[in-house]
């Protein structure tokens, strides 16, 4: 290795220099934790340098830092910025969840007999290298890859590619394995023509709504609420979801660490009041994100984003002033206004009243030994809910436990938003389970798992609620019938929908679209669109029944697209559209199916020293 960081020119050798330096850093981060054998899993795990397990195959510190690595990179990408404050989060879930699918695909590709041969790295490297190159600064210009740079470091014997190579030798059975069931979407030209014709035929038609009467109650009966829920279930049906009970403990900041954090803030206050250079404060003493840049949040912000106080602050601080510190938790906040003149980043033009703002973040800090008391407080609940439940055990101690709605993992609850890895580790356990406590930057959360739901519908004990008031709703629309079936017999007497409408008081309005696209009256009832588009012109379909009352419609006409206009380039278009679409899906069941049946440990949580 020595011996290529002596070759090359002095830019290569900068670059191959802090590129050994991360590899062999990351390697030494994986010995370090070699004691201590004899302890439980989670420590054991954690002090031989893992941080979990993807079915049985240990995630080391290194393999997990190299994640993190590259979610940051891509969030900086996304975002034109470093993630702040609580996106850092953010990040390193994103980071976990890439590298539990990695694994995932791994283990599936190696179980298809799929490898990879020398001859494949090299072609990979040279065309498709791994995404850490792709977004490395060093081959990057005007933030985008540049495959010139990357080319001429690839031709430097002096380069030793070796770490990369290997990564790319672990990451080529994937990427096969994931062509492999890309090649398995197609769509057949009888269903290209299909869907060209649904999005540029167009009807226009006339309709007629009856809506509920304004009041009236069911009458709530065991037999009606069961009724109700048996027409309804399927509507309501949903992929897995799981449900948590949420106990989160705030930390407590005593008084003497509160105003050292204060005063360290308001003495950077009037340093940077008198003129001294506010980047440089920031890189010098604030420890939030983004601080080597001199703490600049480098995206347009909204008061209304910004809390009461700050809020208050932008909208009658000049650009360039600093904001009176704020404590928000653990952290004592010194901002200032930028100047939208001076802003020379690429970023989008502001909307009304948005600001930019750089910041210095003082934390403040608990006594170790008051942070550990703090932990362990609640670690002796977490304990004490294993054996009576959460919200009992929180109970004994005072304190109060929510449950989140139901979620997947696309869609985690806002009770969690400062400790995601909650929610992941919640979507893997089994019910009644109770989680090692997980630590945000302002609070202890402990989980336990209140419903683990299969896919498909509700059990009708989780919808009472609901269900009583879709039996209303129902109750208003029945209420409704006289009305339409004054219509029915208007039409029947040979008068049109338009006079019909008039007998009961209501217009009917015209409607247009595509099948595709239709109007949103039309959207929001499939069986009142599909009997239209299937009847032919000037009869009139109805009464048809939905939430939103009786339903008449009549098809005035379809203007059929021109032949000319299904060329190479639409198709290409409605090509893309589709099999995106369905690969999108595709992958994402693909990839619930193998995380519902994956032994998923998520040890990041472990027991803290302080």
């Amino acid at each position: 290795m020595l011996g290529h960081l002596r070759s090359g020119n002095k830019r290569t050798k900068t670059i191959w220099w802090i590129l050994t330096v991360l590899t062999v850093g990351s390697f030494l981060g994986g010995f370090v934790f070699l004691a201590g054998l004899g302890r439980d899993q989670g420590t054991r795990a954690r002090l031989s340098g893992n941080v979990g397990s993807v079915n049985g195959q240990p995630v080391s510190v290194a393999q997990w830092q190299a994640s993190v690595d590259e979610s940051r990179q891509a969030w900086r990408q996304r975002n034109g910025s470093d993630p702040q404050d609580r996106d850092v989060k953010a990040v390193e879930q994103m980071a976990w969840r890439s590298i539990v699918n990695e694994r995932l695909f791994a283990q599936q590709a190696k179980q298809a007999g799929l490898g990879v041969t020398d001859n494949e790295v090299v072609i990979g490297m040279r065309t498709n290298p791994p995404s850490m190159l792709l977004a490395s600064a060093a081959f990057q210009t005007d933030g985008k890859f540049d495959p010139t740079k990357y080319q001429q470091a690839l031709a430097n014997p002096g380069n030793n590619w070796a770490p990369f190579e290997s990564m790319l030798r672990e990451q080529l059975p994937v990427r096969k394995l994931q062509e492999r069931l890309l090649a398995s979407i197609k769509l057949s030209q009888p269903e290209l023509h299909q869907a060209f014709r649904d999005r540029f035929d167009r009807f226009t038609a006339t309709l007629l709504t009856v809506p509920p009467v304004d009041t009236g109650r069911a009458s709530g009966s065991e037999e009606e609420l069961k009724a109700t829920y048996e027409k309804y279930k399927s509507r309501m049906a949903a992929g897995a979801r799981t449900q948590l009970e949420v106990l989160t403990s705030p930390k407590r900041f005593g008084p003497e660490e509160t105003k050292a954090a204060m005063d360290m803030a308001k003495s950077l206050y009037e340093r940077a009041s008198k003129g001294e250079d506010f980047a440089q404060l920031a890189r010098d003493y604030s420890e939030g994100p983004n601080a080597e840049n001199g703490g600049l949040i480098d995206r347009w912000l909204q008061p209304g984003e910004l809390g009461t106080l700050v809020g208050a602050a932008v909208q009658v601080k000049k650009p360039g002033e600093v904001i009176e510190p704020v404590q928000e938790g653990s952290r004592v906040l010194l901002l200032k206004i930028m100047d939208p003149a001076q802003d020379t980043s690429k970023t989008k033009t502001p909307p009304p009243n948005a600001v930019k703002l750089s910041q210095i973040v003082i934390k403040v800090r608990p006594a170790p030994e008051d942070l550990r008391a703090q932990y362990k407080e609640v670690k002796s609940i977490a304990d004490r809910a294993r054996a009576v439940g959460l919200s009992k055990a929180a109970t004994e101690k005072g304190l109060s436990t929510v449950k989140t709605s139901f979620f997947d993992s696309n869609n985690a609850p806002q009770q969690l938003f400062a400790v995601p890895e909650a929610a992941d580790w919640g979507l893997t356990a089994k019910k009644d389970e109770v989680s090692p406590v997980f630590e945000g930057d302002d609070e202890f959360v402990v989980v336990q798992v209140a419903t683990q739901h299969q896919a498909g519908p509700p059990a009708r004990a989780e919808v009472g609620d609901q269900l009583k008031m879709i039996a209303d709703a129902e109750h208003r629309v029945e209420m409704s019938k006289p009305r339409a079936d004054s219509v029915v017999a208007a039409l029947k007497s040979g008068r049109s929908l338009e006079d019909a409408a008039k007998l009961v008081h209501l217009t009917a309005t015209s409607v247009q679209g595509s099948r595709a696209q239709p109007d949103p009256r039309l959207a929001g009832n499939p069986e009142l669109l599909g009997m239209l588009l299937g009847a032919p012109a000037g009869r009139v379909i109805g009464p048809v029944r939905s939430a939103q009352g009786w339903s008449f419609v009549r098809l005035d006409g379809v203007t059929a697209a021109p032949d000319s206009l299904f060329n190479d380039q639409t198709k290409g278009q409605i090509t893309n559209e589709i099999l995106q679409g369905r690969q999108r899906a595709f992958f994402e069941s693909y990839v619930e199916k193998l995380r519902a049946n994956a032994q998923i440990a998520d040890l990041r949580a472990g027991e803290r020293s302080y």
